[in-house]
């Protein structure tokens, strides 16, 4: 008997490590993309004004956030979601797009924390300011 429960419980361990948690990894999450593309991460830093830079929840999108989602903007693939500050989310919320390769970013700033109600970084156009604005529920 003593057997029969260990087995069950080795087997139990190991299809609970095999199961991915949601279908996420660690890099899907806002705060990995220094390190899991430091490409995409300077061209960010790029387009964040001096003065969010220090934020960690602005600047290195370390913050409270949900895994991003990958999305196509003009046949391309961005990093596509959005950060919040700790223990103050309601109405502080920074939502970017970040090409995977680099080659250009973009985001939306709304914080009340900060006094500011809609400031755009880099130079996004129609269609990734639509995308902006809804990441952050305005």
């Amino acid at each position: 008997m003593r057997n029969a429960g260990h087995w069950r419980n080795a087997c139990l361990a190991l299809l609970i490590s095999a199961t991915p948690l949601g279908g996420t990894r660690a890099q899907d999450y806002p705060p990995d993309i220094a390190t899991a593309t430091p490409a995409a991460f300077a061209a960010w830093r790029a387009v964040t004004p001096i003065e969010y830079r220090n934020k960690a929840w602005i600047g290195q999108l370390n913050g409270v956030s949900t895994p991003m989602e990958r999305i196509k903007l003009r046949g391309k693939p961005f990093y596509y979601g959005s950060v919040c500050i700790p223990h103050d989310c309601g109405g502080n919320f920074v939502a970017f797009l970040i090409a995977v390769d680099g080659a250009e970013a973009s985001g939306l700033l709304s914080s009340q924390s900060l006094g500011v109600r809609h400031r755009w970084f880099g130079a996004p156009d129609s269609e990734a300011r639509a995308l902006l604005q809804k990441k952050i529920g305005d």
